[in-house]
């Protein structure tokens, strides 16, 4: 079955602590490039996740985008001791300058602007291999979701390839049945070219040199090893297309094998309604071609 190379994948975690979002998006290209953007406090799991995305994707432009939120904490109060400690300084000086004896209480001192302070625990801002199975369970739960994007894409190129070949089958069958003709219209121009240009003339042309004239004609306008080679192209291509992953850098080498055949044709036919016939097919191979670059 063929896999499209576009897609979509995501994959979302929400607790009591956190909040992680995974997507991945996947675009065009002949080999596997990755971009990874992630949070700094995850930075250490980039070389992993590469990783991980290689074993299991082929082609194609991978975005990968992590989103990491922690969920609001209460806040913690504490004591600034170094606020502390100038208040005590500077309260014991006054009190020796003023010859005072009153004792400096801890309520009193803890009383004061800026002793007391209310935080949030923001951790060290690096995460601990702890977190990576859950991460890497995420990653995979996205990769998931954007291969089976990818086979849904696939099914309809396929069906839309099925459809092109239809055609490229029935034009085969019309240049097939004209094929023969063009032999036996030749030879008879050119018996109606000999007769007028000798008309009156006693001057006669011998009929194996016609025959031999005909037989070299019929030699170098000869199609049916191209029309049997393009037939077996199309059953390759099913082939492939059925049975073969990836299949993409394949399709497209036979495709390229059968616009040289349809080349091939239209040199060789000397028929205007087959070379028309040859042009349309070859439109038909474009747009195979166009879905192929598609293909992983």
């Amino acid at each position: 079955m063929i896999k499209s190379m576009t897609g979509f994948g995501r994959a979302e975690l929400k607790d009591e602590k956190k909040a992680i979002l995974v997507e991945m998006r996947s675009l065009n290209n002949k080999y596997l490039k990755i971009n990874i953007r992630i949070p700094e406090l995850l930075m250490g799991f980039e070389e992993r996740i590469e990783k991980l995305l290689k074993k299991e994707l082929l082609r194609g432009t991978i975005n990968l985008t992590v989103e990491h939120k922690a969920c609001e904490q209460e806040s913690k109060c504490i004591i600034n001791k170094d606020t502390l400690k100038e208040y005590y300084k500077l309260i014991s000086e006054t009190r020796k300058e003023i010859s005072s004896e009153q004792d400096i209480s801890l309520e009193s001192l803890v009383s004061l602007p800026g002793v007391l302070e209310y935080r949030k625990d923001t951790g060290n801002g690096k995460m601990t291999d702890d977190f990576w199975p859950e991460l890497e369970q995420l990653i995979k739960i996205a990769i998931n979701d954007l291969k089976n994007m990818k086979e849904a894409e696939g099914r309809n190129l396929q069906t839309e390839i099925e459809k092109w070949k239809s055609r490229i089958y029935l034009l085969l069958d019309k240049i097939e049945t004209k094929s023969p003709k063009v032999v036996l219209e030749y030879r008879d121009r050119i018996q109606e070219r000999i007769s007028s240009l000798l008309e009156g003339t006693e001057t006669k042309v011998e009929k194996d040199d016609l025959y031999k004239e005909v037989a070299i004609f019929a030699d170098r306008c000869d199609i049916s090893e191209e029309l049997g080679r393009l037939r077996s192209h199309l059953l390759l291509l099913n082939d492939v297309m059925e049975n073969e992953e990836p299949s993409g850098r394949k399709l497209e080498f036979i495709v390229q094998e059968m616009f040289r055949e349809a080349n091939t044709i239209a040199a060789k036919a000397n028929n205007a309604d087959i070379i028309k016939d040859v042009i349309e097919m070859k439109t038909e191979i474009e747009r195979i071609k166009e879905q192929v670059l598609n293909i992983e």
